[in-house]
């Protein structure tokens, strides 16, 4: 389970600690991984710090991960991911560091990785979902943006998903081993790259809805916005000249 990070000291201390906590009371064979993604050096010293001061309480924390420069959520990612020996983790996942996702919804959610049928072809991608048991709570801008971007996927793309960038996904690590080579989007609609070239190679995305309460410091504006729409359009063009 991987952590990407930037500039994240102040949010990610609660969460990691108790997402430790959290995963050390079930019988999930997990380890939890942060990545700096090129903050800076005192952040990267702060999460160094933090790391150290929990695996001594805490056994399925790994040691922090930093990378530079910074090379966006995607690639950080994927840095994690790639440390993944298929010999020892036959699952690779991440989360986001902000606590939208509360520790325990999280481990909730990897428990389905115990249960899937048909698994080694399975990957699980949360989704932000209404109306079916679950609560998401988000402010009016987002939520309005988020309508449109998922419309502008939905027709271009045509995903089985109903949400393709909610902060916690899992697939079998020799799904991700697979298509590495062919993942070339970085920053934050990596998501949509990663679903198209898993579904190309016949892996189910598997929706589980989830719990979600927006975290305080988002970073999502009318910008970024507009950075993840011309990205959208770049991927396609490549999966569009690329067909295998």
């Amino acid at each position: 389970m991987v952590i990407p990070c930037y500039k994240e000291s102040s949010r990610l201390p609660d969460f990691l600690a108790k997402l430790c906590e959290c995963s050390e009371t079930t019988e999930l064979p997990i380890k939890i991984q942060t990545v700096d993604d090129g903050s800076g050096p005192e952040e990267a010293e702060f999460m160094v710090f933090l790391v150290q001061r929990l695996q001594s309480k805490f056994k399925v924390l790994l040691d922090a991960l930093i990378i530079e420069p910074n090379q966006g959520k995607g690639g950080a990612i994927y840095s994690g991911w790639d440390q993944a020996d298929t010999s020892k983790y036959k699952w690779v996942a991440f989360v986001d560091a902000d606590g939208a996702i509360s520790p325990k919804e999280t481990l909730n959610f990897l428990s389905k990785t115990q249960s899937s049928k048909n698994d080694h072809k399975t990957c699980l991608w949360s989704v932000r979902i209404t109306g079916e048991g679950k609560e998401v709570n988000r402010t009016k801008m987002r939520q309005a943006l988020g309508n449109i971007f998922r419309s502008i996927v939905k027709f271009t793309f045509n995903l089985p998903l109903r949400d393709t960038q909610c902060g916690l996904k899992c697939l079998p690590t020799e799904a991700y081993q697979q298509i590495r080579h062919r993942l070339k989007e970085k920053r934050f609609v990596f998501d949509i790259e990663l679903a198209a070239h898993l579904t190309r190679q016949k892996y189910k995305l598997k929706e589980i809805p989830i719990n979600w309460h927006e975290s305080p410091g988002s970073t999502m504006n009318i910008m970024s916005a507009f950075k993840m729409l011309v990205s959208l359009f770049v991927i396609r063009w490549r999966l569009l000249t690329r067909k295998s």
